[in-house]
């Protein structure tokens, strides 16, 4: 059994004047498992509930839920059952978030509250004017095939909006006075088609209905000001709760969701037709016998910004470092796609991350911007200096504070489609880790070598895009490491 869509309602009565229906539903996801022994669980995604065994005035309710909105009053009627067990039965759907509730007026839906983890306590609970509520700051509004749709970070439910006059209104409980939005709201009620006997008092009931899931807060509150809330800018604290599992209801992992949607991309990036620069191959059973031990590679490194210009990076150095730290050594066989494999680790070997040396000064390299081939080994030439490139060297000057350009600025980029392809709600913050331990790689490479290596905390994504002429959402630049020959280090 399966949860259904919000309509049609079947309602208990024809409300009073001013009185907000609500009805329930089985989440849209919801799958309801009865086993052999007669135990019922339901699932939605990884998360799962023991209801236990259920009577079968219980079954039949749960069928009624999987089919359609209903009330409560209607709900017991259609399978001639028990009050205590239907309400039993709701009170734990309740609190494991199985239900989806909508709230209408005279039988006509406004909106429906649909649940992302197990219910929480009402976040505010309202009983003065509405219109001293204004719309969290976290509380994010956007388009889906069923309608408008609001979410926030801090809620444990979405919301589907039925009726586009209440969306409209909550453009109008931003930041204006209570007089403001107390004018908003008289305007609402007078224009709204869903409660013609008593508009304002609808309202104001899906305000503080709004309000106990935490997408409005009082004028007055501090509570968003205080650190916890404070630290967070609302698109990273939206980024953070639909990477992880608890607060959504999306497909999450290794889904292959555009399967039949797209070809995965190829596991190493294809040539891009430039002149092209053959690195020296370091020796590495020579490294293995004479490198540095790991234990002083790890307490030796240093972020080193400055670097030495009267005896620059040289070619063959720029060639041993991409060749420890990023060439690709094979092509595991298995899998949908085609796989990668590298000296630092990737999700599901993925090995999106390409490389891109920004040479500004080294020793047998003319300046200009390369792609470093993983698999050949060598540099190809893709911009020669000019303006978009003297903007991606003084992004880097200017972000690591230095005097002088930097000799080498690797920017890494990545394919997007080779993660994103697999994963769901996963896949961009898969990237940034494996820019993290892309990094630590590069800074244990560099630090062996005796050379300056530097990672940054940002970029300029448009100015690669300019410099190479690659699509900004297909591959994009998301990290920089400086590279060059060591310097006296303030």
């Amino acid at each position: 059994m399966t949860g259904r869509d919000a309509s049609p309602l079947v309602c208990d009565h024809t409300p009073d004047p001013g009185f907000v229906s609500e009805f329930v539903c089985l989440h849209p996801q919801a799958r309801v498992v009865r086993d052999s022994s007669g135990v019922t669980r339901v699932y939605a995604g990884r998360r799962g509930t023991l209801l236990g065994a259920l009577s079968g005035d219980q079954t039949s309710a749960l069928e009624v839920l999987g089919s359609r909105s209903v009330g409560f009053r209607a709900l017991v009627d259609s399978v001639r059952g028990d009050d205590e067990e239907i309400s039993e039965l709701l009170r734990k759907m309740r609190a494991g978030g199985w239900l989806s509730v909508t709230l209408a007026a005279e039988e006509v839906p406004l909106l429906t509250f649909r649940p992302l983890a197990p219910a929480v306590p009402p976040v505010l609970e309202v009983t003065g004017d509405p219109a001293e509520l204004r719309l969290s700051r976290f509380a994010v509004l956007r388009a889906e095939q069923s309608g408008m749709v609001l979410e926030s970070p801090l809620a444990h439910v979405a919301v589907e909006f039925h009726d586009a006059t209440l969306v409209g209104l909550l453009a109008s409980l931003s930041g204006r006075s209570p007089r403001e939005s107390s004018e908003a709201i008289g305007y609402a009620s007078a224009v709204s088609s869903t409660c013609p006997a008593a508009r304002s008092e609808v309202v104001s009931e899906v305000l503080r209905a709004l309000a106990r899931h935490g997408f409005l807060v009082s004028r007055g509150s501090g509570t968003e000001r205080e650190f916890r809330l404070a630290q967070w800018s609302p698109h990273e604290l939206l980024f953070h709760s639909r990477t992880r599992l608890g607060r959504h209801d999306l497909e999450h992992g290794g889904t292959y969701w555009a399967k039949d949607v797209a070809a995965p991309l190829p596991a190493v990036r294809r040539p891009f037709g430039g002149p092209v620069v053959q690195l020296p191959t370091p020796d590495l059973d020579v490294l293995r016998t004479n490198d540095r031990t790991l234990t002083e590679v790890l307490e030796d490194r240093r972020s080193l910004r400055v670097h030495n210009d009267s005896a620059p990076l040289t070619l063959a150095q720029l060639g041993e470092f991409l060749y420890r730290s990023a060439r690709n050594r094979r092509r595991p066989g298995g899998g949908p796609e085609e796989l990668g494999d590298r000296p630092y680790p990737s999700g599901g070997s993925a090995y999106e991350l390409e490389i891109y040396p920004l040479v500004t000064r080294v020793d047998g390299v003319a300046a200009g911007l390369y792609h470093y081939d993983p698999e050949e080994h060598r540099l190809e030439l893709l911009a020669r200096p000019g303006p978009a490139l003297t903007r991606l060297a003084e992004a880097a000057r200017l972000s690591a504070q230095v005097s002088s350009r930097p000799q080498v600025t690797l920017l890494v980029t990545a394919r997007f489609g080779r993660v994103l392809w697999k994963y769901s709600t996963i896949g961009y913050a898969l990237v940034l880790k494996h820019v993290g331990v892309l990094y630590q790689v590069m800074y244990s490479v560099a630090t062996a070598m005796g050379l300056a290596g530097c990672a940054l905390g940002g970029g300029d994504s448009d100015a690669f895009a300019a410099a190479s002429g690659l699509p900004w959402e297909s591959e994009s630049s998301v990290g920089e490491f400086l590279l060059g020959s060591r310097g006296a280090e303030d």
